[in-house]
């Protein structure tokens, strides 16, 4: 229960309130008491109408030199015990409390209580805001992430958009040379041969490439010419010396020394029937 519910100011007291009489503290403590409580404000009120319509009915007499200023000390400074306004004063339970009150802020425990309830709340705010600003600092590298990738994404756009921009498809590069391939054109009857050939690597060096004909009777391989390509692969050979009346099986060409061979040594690269 609070002072304001249990004790009102008693009338001397009040009359010293509204003359301007009471110390400081005491004028602090009743003016918060007052702004309270709707009895002592009330009777205050009753109390100034009171001393006002007191003060228009007396006439009008200069106070003595220093009589207020003796009276205020004597207020503030008797403490006989056979002093009526002591013992008054005494006997308030609102003077109790209020002096109670202040001893218990001016001890140094209730500072030191109120100081650690100050630096416990500053600590509870510098902790919370520290938790905030540690919470923004671990979203930065997000926030500049998507910032980066928007602003990519912007530039792709424009980009794809653009009319400037010239598309291109890109396949497997074919290969630098085709496969080597030869053609024959063959008369049995006047044995006759024209041979061409295409794409064809050069043969290793004291080498040279040899072209046979495959008798359909049977028997061994029969030489038509030897031949070196040129730098881009191509040959001919037209008109060996070979028998006529020969019916051929095929023709094939293998890898000879360079003066020819009587029959192959390595080989068949080429063939055809």
């Amino acid at each position: 229960m609070t002072m304001q519910e249990t004790f009102h100011i008693p009338e001397e007291e009040l009359i010293q309130y509204a003359l301007g009489t009471l110390t400081e503290g005491q004028l602090s403590q009743f003016t918060a008491h007052i702004s309270l409580c709707n009895v002592c404000r009330a009777d205050l009120a009753r109390t100034q109408i009171e001393l006002a319509s007191f003060a228009v009915a007396q006439p009008q007499q200069e106070l003595p030199a220093g009589a207020r200023e003796r009276f205020l000390h004597r207020l503030n400074t008797d403490t006989a015990p056979d002093s009526k306004l002591v013992r008054m004063r005494n006997k308030s339970q609102v003077y109790i409390m209020s002096k109670s009150f202040q001893h218990w802020l001016e001890t140094p425990l209730p500072l030191k209580i109120l100081s650690g309830v100050l630096a416990a709340a500053l600590a509870f705010v510098a902790y919370d805001d520290l938790s905030h600003i540690h919470q923004i600092r671990q979203l930065l590298p997000e926030m500049k992430r998507f910032e980066k990738e928007s602003a990519e994404f912007a530039d792709l756009k424009e980009f794809l958009r653009g009319t400037d921009a010239r598309q291109v498809s890109l396949h497997e590069k074919p290969a630098l040379m085709k496969a080597p391939e030869g053609h024959a054109l063959y008369s049995a009857t006047t044995g006759r041969l024209v041979f061409t050939a295409s794409y064809l690597p050069m043969p290793p060096a004291g080498k040279a490439y040899e072209l046979w004909v495959i008798p359909a009777a049977g028997g061994a391989p029969i030489p038509a010419g030897v031949f070196t390509p040129d730098l881009q692969g191509s040959a001919a050979v037209v008109f060996p010396e070979i028998p006529s009346n020969v019916q051929a099986a095929g023709f094939g060409v293998t890898i000879e020394d360079a003066a020819g061979s009587p029959k192959p040594t390595s080989a068949i690269i080429l063939s055809g029937q």
